[in-house]
């Protein structure tokens, strides 16, 4: 098999992984009733997010295989509980290097590179998943690159309007660069 190909059935295998474990039901053996928070509507959510990154075109100075550390922070305002938009920033903890095409093609050191974007939020059902779309920018040292991204993540209520909500992101940098991201957000809505 092809790398292309490889990284193809990565991708396809952790989206169906992510998607069976959000949708699935979880039963304990526990013959107490299930109880479920459900909060009264806010309009503001501010979440803290830890994940990795992976960007099958990235390389490090030895070529090895590059999963990155990401971390993030999101600012949400929700017009009602199915529209929202956010400014969803993250930070790509690593050096890597990442071939850029074009007229000519050349090799960039990315370190430390910031993703910010402003994706629209929509919440279809009143089970917590929550789809994003929209534009953002990657802003590094050397050269930033334009960010078009779409990620799916799940909302679990706590008490106190606490929540924590596992997501994945994809990213197409530039018009030819992927990078998936898996995280985990802790929020709180007020």
């Amino acid at each position: 098999m092809t790398v292309m190909t490889k990284n193809i059935m990565l991708f396809s295998h952790l989206f169906m992984l992510v998607l069976l474990v959000l949708s699935s039901p979880i039963y304990g053996q526990s013959h107490d009733e299930i109880v479920i928070h459900k909060h009264e509507f806010r309009n503001f959510r501010m979440a803290v997010n830890l994940g990795h990154g992976y960007i099958p075109s990235a390389t490090t100075a030895d070529n090895k295989f590059v999963v990155l550390p990401v971390w993030g922070l999101d600012f949400q305002y929700w017009f009602n509980s199915k529209w929202g938009i956010a400014l969803k920033n993250d930070v790509e903890i690593a050096n890597y290097f990442i071939e850029v095409t074009g007229k000519s093609s050349e090799t960039l050191e990315r370190e430390n590179p910031v993703i910010i974007s402003l994706p629209v939020l929509f919440s279809p059902w009143e089970n917590g998943f929550t789809f994003l779309l929209g534009p953002g920018i990657e802003l590094e040292s050397g050269h930033n690159f334009s960010i078009f991204r779409l990620g799916v993540s799940y909302e679990f209520e706590l008490s106190g309007h606490w929540d924590f909500a596992p997501e994945l992101v994809y990213d197409l940098k530039d018009g030819h660069i992927n990078a998936l991201t898996i995280a985990i957000g802790v929020g709180k809505r007020f």
